[in-house]
């Protein structure tokens, strides 16, 4: 299905109609196919392997991803000519979802199939793509990535690893050493980051494993995805041939920040098929395990756990199949990296939100399992280490809140957004003083993005983006204004997974998609109410502002909910 294709973070200003978003129904059953094939695979090889793997005994972990690529998986996305499948974005996607439920595989698998090969596929001459692509979408050859250094986490760009071309001009230096590098241990290809003499910004380098001059660090013993291979690489006068430059001098930054929106989805996508897997898992053993004489799953305090659970994990699974099919679509016409990179603040509320339920749906379902869960027999101990690296790699999550709401603002700045229509709303809503509206039912279908309660979110925000524009001006990237970023980021998210959840649910009329649907909206509703009277206190604009929000958020009454 091709939705209505919507610019990059337009939802806040324009509306859709349910029928003009994809959904996880629109799947049709040729990619349902391969859904099922990279299961039975994951049963196949993962699961009945899952103590050698976490203890990387031998190269278990290596042969399984060579494996992979002989059945095609390392290479869904990756054109036909190029040996991969040619299938589309939100294929892949659905890919990651089902590898989300191999554990720290799945971080082995993202690694090489998303940041080791998409640099080469995307930002490569024909002769790099046409030497190493093939390769590396069989298995034959496996890739890392390596940008992050000790003294360069989130400002990557500040990395100190040089390169030098050398006298005869024919290959470069290059000296450096990188940390956290995930498939570090057995990968054939490094991409390599590093500036050039005295560059501002960073070049890619095409790096083979086997040059002189590398070494590396033991495998880093981490808190969880300890099947995956993690190392530090040293990097000594590596002679780099010149051919090997990826891309552009001076344009690695670039490559990475891009290369990284592509990453933030998928990311969504694997942390969601690990979800469900546990909301799974936890539902058997809640229906199984008795106390006082009834399973627990008849308790009201396991019942709302689930019912959370799974609304958090609905509206991620939903919010990311939209944004990836937008992707999919403007790809079409402007190729896979303008396409993320229009869409960079989607990617990042997927990143976000599908990262913090993960981390949700963890915790509880450990919680539901009780002393049984903080067991190593079971495997929800595992998941709950595992999980907790999703809020940090592919950008920290309070990274990807600056960052989404920062390229907000200069969207608007730049007019490719425009939010007077908000603004406007809410200057009448505090000029005529709003009575008590009639209350609005927690759910109204067909009204979609019109929906009352949505609606006045995104008037609210666009209200507060204005007053904050208006009180910290050029100054908004200060640290110091930084928490009143990551809240309206918050609120930016909100709007994005309620609207999304309600467009999904009136396109299936589905009972538990309603319920999910329901109970998300109540609960993002209390959220974004408490975050504008938080970022009006923050301003401290004046009595003003907080009347606006207390008129407002009058229209996000609704009847009564039994939670």
């Amino acid at each position: 299905m091709k939705n209505k294709t919507m610019k990059g973070s337009e939802f806040l200003v324009k509306e859709l109609n349910a029928d003009e978003v994809f959904i996880y129904e629109d799947f049709n059953e040729e990619q349902m196919m391969m859904y099922r094939a990279t299961k039975d695979f994951i049963h196949r090889e993962i699961s009945t392997n899952i103590d050698k793997i976490e203890k990387q005994e031998g190269n278990i972990v290596e042969d399984i991803l060579r494996s992979a690529g002989v059945l095609g998986l390392l290479g869904v996305s990756i054109p036909e000519n190029l040996n991969g499948l040619g299938m589309s974005f939100n294929t892949s996607m659905l890919i990651a979802d089902i590898i989300g439920t191999a554990g720290s595989f799945g971080t082995t698998y993202g690694a090489h199939t998303g940041i080791g090969t998409l640099p080469i596929l995307y930002y490569g001459t024909k002769k790099q793509k046409e030497k190493y692509i093939p390769k590396l979408a069989t298995g034959e050859l496996i890739g890392c990535y390596c940008l992050t250094e000790p003294s360069a986490g989130s400002d990557a760009n500040s990395g100190k690893s040089k390169a030098k071309l050398s006298k005869d001009r024919k290959h470069y230096l290059l000296n450096g050493q990188k940390i956290w590098i995930s498939n570090g241990g057995f990968a054939d290809i490094h991409i390599v980051f590093a500036k050039i003499g005295k560059d501002k910004n960073h070049s890619a380098f095409i790096v083979d494993a086997k040059s002189e001059g590398i070494t590396m660090g033991p495998e880093e013993v981490k808190l969880g995805i300890k099947g995956s291979s993690t190392r530090q690489i040293f990097y000594e006068n590596v002679q780099v041939p010149k051919e090997n430059l990826l891309g552009k001098r001076n344009g690695g930054f670039g490559i990475a920040l891009n290369i990284l929106n592509i990453g933030r989805i998928k990311l969504c996508a694997s942390a969601i098929g690990g979800a469900k897997q546990l909301i799974e898992q936890t539902d058997r053993y809640i229906s199984e395990r008795k106390q006082f004489g009834l399973p627990i799953n008849q308790f009201g305090a396991i019942q709302q756990k689930m019912l959370r659970m799974q609304a958090k994990t609905f509206a991620s699974e939903t919010l990311m199949y939209r944004a990836g099919q937008d992707i999919e679509n403007r790809a079409e016409e402007v190729g896979i990296i303008d396409a993320t990179s229009e869409y960079a603040i989607e990617c990042a509320i997927a990143k976000v939100h599908g990262s913090e339920t993960l981390d949700y749906v963890s915790d509880e379902a450990l919680q539901c399992h009780g002393g049984m869960g903080y067991s190593s027999e079971y495997a929800i101990e595992r998941a709950y280490r595992d999980s907790r690296i999703a809020r940090i790699y592919e950008g920290t999550n309070e990274i990807n809140r600056l960052m989404l709401i920062g390229q907000l603002f200069k969207k608007i700045q730049k007019k490719q957004i425009d939010i007077k229509g908000l603004v406007k709303q809410s200057y009448l809503a505090a000029a005529i003083g709003l009575r008590r509206l009639s209350p609005i039912a927690s759910v109204k279908f067909g009204s979609t993005s019109g929906t009352p309660l949505v609606q006045n979110h995104k008037t609210l925000l666009g209200r507060l983006i204005y007053e904050t524009h208006k009180e910290v001006g050029n100054k908004l990237l200060d640290p110091k204004n930084q928490q009143l970023l990551m809240s309206l980021a918050d609120i930016l998210i909100e709007i994005y997974a309620t609207e999304s959840c309600l467009l999904r649910a009136e396109r299936t009329n589905n009972a538990q998609h309603v319920k999910w649907s329901e109970y998300y909206q109540y609960e993002s509703n209390q959220k974004v109410q408490r975050l504008a009277y938080e970022i009006a206190d923050e301003l401290d604009s004046g009595l003003l502002l907080r009347m606006a929000i207390k008129n407002l958020t009058k229209m996000s009454h609704y009847k009564p909910y039994n939670n």
